[in-house]
């Protein structure tokens, strides 16, 4: 489409809640025609954790915690027992208990 109507740029909007590997998703597709594999477990959990490390230095843990409870819902979107997932982080007050609860259904994945 960006060759066929000639546009400057494109909106990525809510595709990149909970995905953020969607810009390098763009990025190769554009410069080479290749699609990216999906991001591994690993590479998932890798940057949810980080994600949250940054929420917390920059809002200190309590207000980061809250806020990214519905970050790691939207990471959690399509994966196994998602509902169920998302209900527990929904409850969670601490990094602690985040940081467990998410290890823990990577490990089972």
């Amino acid at each position: 489409m960006l060759d066929y109507t000639g546009v400057d740029g494109i909106m990525i909007g809510r595709a990149s809640l909970g995905n953020p590997w969607i810009f390098r998703e763009i990025i190769e597709f554009i410069n080479s025609g290749n699609s990216v594999p999906k991001p591994s477990p690993k590479e998932k959990i890798t940057t949810m954790l980080k994600h949250l490390d940054f929420e917390i230095q920059d809002k200190g843990e309590k207000l980061a915690v809250l806020e990214m409870r519905k970050h790691f819902g939207w990471y959690m979107k399509n994966m196994p027992d998602a509902a169920k997932i998302r209900k527990w982080i929904n409850e969670i007050e601490s990094k602690e208990e985040l940081v467990k609860l998410i290890k823990e259904y990577f490990s089972n994945l």
